[in-house]
């Protein structure tokens, strides 16, 4: 690495790298810049070997962004890795349009427009394994600033009972994808494994015998026997446009990788209705606040009664690294933090204590905390009259819901999960 370092600082060094200086500052810096960018760009040289070097390091780290982010002084490259942003390379400042120059080549970009965000995409092989790399640019005070997310094509997809859902989770989530029409949704923030959810849901279908189609930006996962629609903005085509073209495709099952706007809603809610099975995904902080993401998509009460059938709600938490784990008793601490919940006599918790394996951390890999809410009737007519937030919840309480805080904990006292785990990840965003 130092080499190439070395090599590309002797190549920049007729370069000024001014303190401060970014998209935003005098016009012949910013012209000057371009033009070392461009010749840097175009050839497979040594910042080529340096991309690929620190690509190749994300990967085997796991990573599912990488962050490109330039600073006054330095190019500052971040991974995130279990979902825990982390610093693994700091190279030198005068590296950093010529870095992003090399990956704005790779996805087929405009590597001369420095001040409007771009997307692209583009394929790397680590390892033997495919990664697709999804690039997005922003113009930033000292240059521009990359987020790539990587994704394995070639990483195996499960049923449902691959998820870590429990047993009567499963026996309701399979419920409701194996209804013959209604409407099921995932919920969630970015990041929270919903897309996985949804075509683990699809791994479960009978597809040989169904018209099975998704609508997706960008299509992530390729199933055999399954129509796969890909949403293309530049042309006007979104997921509502593509949505409304598929209802006249026959189909008995689609997945409509995300619900955006009221019109998507709207017209998944009059699939569901018309004999289809619907499910999507949908930025909602846990299952009922999605029924009133609904409302204020200014759906009306009575067709979202009518259509849904359930919501999973979901997280995803560190899981305990399972080559360093050890088994030990709950500090008073944690015991406050659980209480409410039914423990079991002489409780033991696990935690990771560190290996290399996990680097140290403790944690490897991450876990799935679900909260599944079934409609039933009696919520279904409540539903309807678009209930007090209060007395929605009363009533799913009483039915047996339990909130992705409570949820979470459960995954703590299985061992999954640590305590502390649980309460930073889940429930700093569930009210």
């Amino acid at each position: 690495m130092d080499a190439v370092l070395e090599r590309q600082n002797s190549e920049t060094s007729g370069a000024k790298a001014s303190k401060g200086r970014g998209l935003f500052g005098p016009k012949q810096a910013i012209e000057s810049t371009t033009d070392t960018v461009a010749a840097a760009a175009t050839s497979d040289g040594p910042i080529a070997e340096l991309v690929s070097s620190v690509m190749e390091r994300a990967v085997r780290l796991r990573a599912s962004d990488v962050h490109v982010e330039p600073t006054e002084g330095d190019l500052v490259i971040r991974a995130r890795v279990d979902g825990q942003l982390e610093v693994i390379e700091r190279l030198p400042g005068a590296t950093a349009a010529s870095f992003i120059s090399r990956l704005k080549v790779l996805a087929k970009i405009n590597i001369v427009e420095r001040r409007r965000p771009q997307d692209g995409q583009f394929s790397l092989v680590v390892d033997d394994r495919q990664i697709d790399c999804r690039l997005a640019t922003v113009a930033t005070l000292y240059g521009e600033k990359a987020v790539m997310r990587l994704l394995d094509t070639r990483k195996a997809l499960t049923d449902l009972s691959g998820l870590g859902l429990g047993e009567e989770q499963l026996r309701k989530v399979r419920k409701m994808v194996h209804a013959q029409h209604g409407l099921v949704i995932t919920a969630g923030p970015t990041g929270s494994g919903k897309t996985t959810t949804l075509h683990s849901a699809l791994h479960d279908l009978d597809v040989a015998n169904l018209n099975v189609s998704t609508i997706e930006d960008p299509v992530e996962y390729v199933m055999k026997g399954i129509n796969h629609i890909p949403v293309v903005e530049e042309l006007g085509i979104g997921f509502a446009q593509q949505l409304r073209a598929l209802l006249r495709q026959d189909p008995d099952v689609i997945l409509v990788g995300e619900t955006r706007d009221s019109e998507t809603a709207r017209i998944s809610i009059q699939a569901a209705l018309s004999g289809r099975l619907v499910i999507t995904s949908l930025h909602a902080t846990d299952a009922l606040a999605t029924i009133y993401r609904l409302f204020q998509m200014e759906i009306e009460p009575y067709l979202v009664a009518a259509s849904l059938r359930g919501v999973i709600a979901q997280r995803l938490v560190r899981k305990v690294c399972d080559d360093c784990a050890e088994h030990y008793k709950p500090t008073s601490e944690e015991l406050l933090m659980l209480s409410g919940l039914e423990l079991p006599k002489n409780l033991k918790l696990r935690r990771g204590i560190g290996c290399e394996n996990c680097r140290h951390s403790g944690y490897r890999d991450r876990v799935g905390v679900y909260q599944v809410f079934e409609i039933s009737d009696n919520m279904r007519e409540l539903i309807s009259r678009r209930p007090d937030p209060y007395e929605m919840a009363a009533m799913a309480e009483k039915e047996g819901l339990k909130s992705l805080e409570t949820e979470a904990y459960l995954l703590a006292i299985a061992g999954h999960t640590t305590v502390q785990e649980a309460t930073r990840l889940v429930t700093k965003d569930v009210h």
